[in-house]
């Protein structure tokens, strides 16, 4: 099998001359399982080996299942690395979130964490925070957590913010 490589490249003085290069290397029928192998095995780097716990939960505000609050954790302990010292999870329309370090729902280290909460207001990029970032601060939180949870314990957040309190879409 043969690879072959062509590169043009435009001249940044504005010449509208292009230079060509070719190369062409053979190689056995091998190398494309062959480099798929390498890249599958050596991955990102690993993950450290720290355990991680499942932690599971259901977030309200006012008593409803609130959609698209961010759930971050604060490790207590300033020594864990930060891969592993804030995980996060954005919950679901019916308040559901599963806790994620490194990858998609594998939990949180063991520990004390302080919890905030910010509460986007839409998926987009001019979202904005409900909660005006009143529970954004790991100083001034109240909410604590302790991983791990009991097994098949699910973890539940009852926000409580007077309405006046809520900024709305559109209120400045």
């Amino acid at each position: 099998m043969c690879l072959s490589v062509s590169l043009k490249v435009h001249r940044p003085d504005g010449n509208r001359k292009i230079n060509e290069s070719r190369a062409e290397r053979c190689r056995g029928p091998f190398l494309g399982p062959m480099m798929l192998a390498v890249f599958t095995i050596s991955g990102c780097g690993g993950d450290g080996g720290l355990e991680r716990f499942p932690v599971e939960g259901i977030v309200t505000v006012n008593g409803a299942p609130a959609e698209r609050v961010v759930v971050l954790l604060h490790h207590s302990d300033e020594s864990t690395p930060s891969n592993y010292r804030y995980p996060t999870a954005v919950s679901k329309a019916d308040g559901t979130f599963k806790i994620s370090s490194i990858g998609e729902a594998d939990g949180a280290v063991k520990g004390t964490y302080k919890v905030t909460f910010t509460w986007l207001s839409s998926a987009g990029l001019d979202s904005i925070d409900m909660f005006n970032g009143a529970l954004g601060d790991p100083n001034s939180t109240s909410y604590e957590l302790t991983v791990p949870v009991a097994e098949g314990q699910i973890t539940k957040f009852d926000l409580v913010v007077p309405e006046s309190q809520l900024r709305k879409p559109g209120q400045r």
